[in-house]
């Protein structure tokens, strides 16, 4: 089974400003990438109870997303009946259920600026990689990559910050 990769949405995909959302200036360009490089991508979102998958669905079809995320690797908080959200273990075993992993290792990834939620998927036997959205990465951050705007730009370059792909493809690789 191909490797799968869950995006937290918000703050790593999209940014909220003033209440508007607006996609990354290389999100586009870094959800091609992988999807090229054959993973599965993914969603898991803490959103209010009353938000279903065709309305997120719909969204990411607004921000010019949805053809890269996997309609099926959509995973809401609101559809556990308890509304549960990350960091919850259930969240996360809700992901692998959809994706068709009996286990994380080293085939789910999980992507987002919260620290707390890098802890607990890797406490849960994920891969989890920090996305930084300001300041310099820090060498405790592990797994992780910059800025947004400096991310794609470093291919190849000694840096570091490092490109999601390479930092994807090595956590697929390790062991």
């Amino acid at each position: 089974m191909r490797p799968a990769i869950f995006f937290d949405l918000t703050h790593t995909l999209l940014e909220k400003v003033n209440g508007q959302y607006y996609l990354y200036s290389d999100a586009l360009e870094t959800l091609k990438a992988l999807r090229e490089r054959g993973y599965r991508l993914g969603v898991i979102s803490n959103l209010s109870e009353e938000v279903t998958v065709d309305e997120v669905h719909s969204f990411l079809e607004e921000c010019r997303i949805a053809s890269f995320i996997d309609p099926h690797l959509i995973v809401l908080s609101s559809e556990h009946p308890e509304n549960i959200k990350k960091p919850d273990k259930r969240i996360f075993d809700r992901a692998l259920e959809k994706s068709g992993l009996v286990k994380a290792e080293n085939k789910a990834i999980f992507v987002t600026e919260e620290h707390e939620h890098i802890l607990a998927a890797r406490s849960y036997g994920w891969r989890a990689i920090l996305k930084r959205n300001w300041g310099e990465c820090q060498p405790e951050d592990e797994d992780r990559f910059g800025s947004p705007k400096a991310r794609l730009e470093l291919r190849g370059q000694s840096s570091g910050q490092l490109c999601p792909e390479n930092v994807i493809d090595r956590c697929f690789r390790s062991t």
